[in-house]
């Protein structure tokens, strides 16, 4: 026997690998799905309403852009953190804002946000991170395509925004 201390006998070993090889004859094929959007919550943020900030399921960061904070007053601390974005691009924090208050619904979520400079000149925009969601109890459905905040209304469901992809033309050469 090749297994040393062990309390199953040969036989129990080679009956638990027969079960698995079993098992993993009547595996399941699911069906390829094609990226479902993007959740989205209405918040307020001093006054501010944010119709549409993002909620990011892979980031553990919430972001804010710098003119944003800029307007509205608020204390930034130096960072030295940067970011690395799937273009493989790279910038630096433009700072660091702790305990921000976003209203959702009802609560009053305390958020730390990274500052960034946006260079595509859309001020209005949140990205709230992990953090966030957690703090609210959100859970991502991604069968259905709804996210739902259990802390604030368990029976209030936030669909997905489809993402829409810039169209590419079918061009073609005269030869």
């Amino acid at each position: 026997m090749f297994f040393r201390e062990t309390k199953e006998t040969e036989q129990d070993i080679h009956r638990i690998f027969n079960q698995i090889r079993e098992k993993m004859k009547q595996r399941i094929t699911l069906k390829k799905k094609s990226d479902p959007g993007k959740f989205v919550v209405p918040c307020l943020v001093k006054g501010i309403e944010f119709p549409c900030a993002l909620c990011i399921t892979g980031s553990s960061v919430s972001i804010l852009p710098n003119v944003m904070a800029y307007h509205l007053d608020l204390k930034i601390e130096p960072s030295e953190d940067s970011f690395t974005f799937v273009d493989h691009s790279t910038r630096n924090s433009g700072g660091f804002i702790r305990d921000l208050e976003v209203q959702s619904g009802n609560a009053l979520v305390p958020v730390d946000f990274d500052v960034l400079e946006n260079k595509q000149n859309k001020n209005h925009f949140l990205l709230l991170g992990r953090a966030f969601m957690a703090i609210l109890g959100a859970v991502c459905n991604m069968q259905t395509n709804q996210l739902c905040i259990t802390l604030i209304n368990p029976d209030v469901y936030f669909d997905l925004v489809r993402i829409v992809k810039p169209q590419t033309s079918n061009t073609r050469l005269n030869t």
